[in-house]
């Protein structure tokens, strides 16, 4: 079972914030993204109101981020490597919360690649 993290950036006034970030336990991200969603709406305090979901987990090496904007349906899902995600303070958060370290990343993969006088080239 992959544990994933999830976070909500919420309009407060004229800033925007996030709460801790919390841990969702399911099996499958459809579900992770159902719980997170269900109690990140049911956690706004008077005033607040919801800009944006993010889930979040570790998965080969890298970050699986899905996100829902407030009012839209459907999530964006996109992969990144650790180090760019820590760069966004809510996202690093939740990567201390699934205790992921940014410098632990696998190095990026070449395009070009030359062993021995052979050429490998990535497709893209």
């Amino acid at each position: 079972m992959t544990p994933y993290a999830s976070v909500a950036l919420i309009k407060r006034g004229n800033a925007i914030v996030f709460k801790p970030p919390r841990k969702e336990r399911p099996t499958t991200p459809t579900q992770a993204r159902k719980a997170a969603s269900r109690f990140w709406r049911g956690s706004l305090d008077e005033g607040d109101t919801l800009a944006k979901i993010f889930v979040v987990r570790e998965f080969a090496g890298r970050l699986e981020i899905a996100e829902q904007t407030h009012g839209l349906t459907g999530w964006t899902q996109y992969i990144t490597a650790s180090p760019d995600a820590a760069k966004h303070s809510h996202l690093a958060a939740c990567m201390k919360e699934l205790g992921i370290e940014p410098s632990a990343a696998l190095p990026p993969v070449p395009d070009v690649l030359e062993i021995n006088g052979f050429i490998y080239r990535r497709d893209i």
